[in-house]
């Protein structure tokens, strides 16, 4: 047989190496491994960035969303009302970080008390306020309202007129849900409440209801333009 012959023979009967056994699949399997591996890690960086990102954001809104005036309802609640021990007028204008918005003279049962309007409660709407009332620089009655309150459904004029006298402000609470304001005094010892409705009330435009509270029970109620 001629070498030619004898070439094109080998040639036929060559066998090829199988491709996971050859060097240049093995470096492209290296390189793949290392590419994802980066991409791994890249990813992981992404997400912890992206986490702290959100953290920051959510400590930034959290921040912001503190009162830079002090006119919260929180503020309101710790005044404490008392003609001799009453929280001081010194002490609430600190509390509410700004001078008052108006100041005026009202007689409060029978009592002459300073009147000091701060306008603009935090989370209350355009008409929120909160006034103080003053007797020998001590407050002695406090009222907050235009507190914005979310209700399920409208009370009605039935509703009001169910209500009881000796009922206890749970009791109301728990049927129609937190007021929009509230008005307290205590004067010589004696104590009154009153808690103002003027959302999701049932009725005529500016419809509302007044419930009036005594040693914690109802004492008294009005309303205007229900039904």
């Amino acid at each position: 047989m001629s070498k030619k012959g004898n070439d094109r023979y080998k040639d036929m009967n060559y066998k090829k190496k199988p491709f996971y056994k050859r060097i240049w699949f093995w470096i492209l399997v290296v390189i793949v491994i290392v590419f994802a591996g980066s991409q791994m890690g890249k990813g992981s960086s992404d997400s912890s960035k992206s986490s702290s990102s959100d953290s920051s954001t959510a400590s930034s809104a959290s921040s912001s969303s503190k009162s830079t005036t002090g006119l919260t309802k929180d503020n309101f609640d710790k005044i404490s009302l008392s003609d001799s021990t009453g929280t001081s007028e010194k002490d609430v204008k600190s509390m509410f970080k700004k001078d008052p918005t108006s100041t005026d003279t009202q007689t409060v049962e029978n009592v002459s008390a300073n009147m000091y309007t701060w306008s603009g409660v935090d989370g209350g709407d355009i008409t929120s306020a909160i006034v103080v009332g003053f007797e020998n620089g001590h407050a002695i009655s406090k009222a907050i309202s235009g507190l914005k309150v979310s209700r399920s459904s409208k009370i009605t004029l039935a509703q009001f007129n169910a209500i009881q006298n000796g009922a206890s402000k749970t009791d109301i609470q728990k049927q129609f849900g937190d007021p929009n304001g509230y008005d307290l005094t205590n004067i010589g010892g004696q104590s009154s409440e009153m808690w103002s409705y003027t959302s999701s009330v049932n009725g005529d435009a500016g419809a509302n209801f007044n419930i009036t509270f005594t040693n914690g029970a109802v004492s008294g109620k009005t309303q205007l333009s229900m039904k």
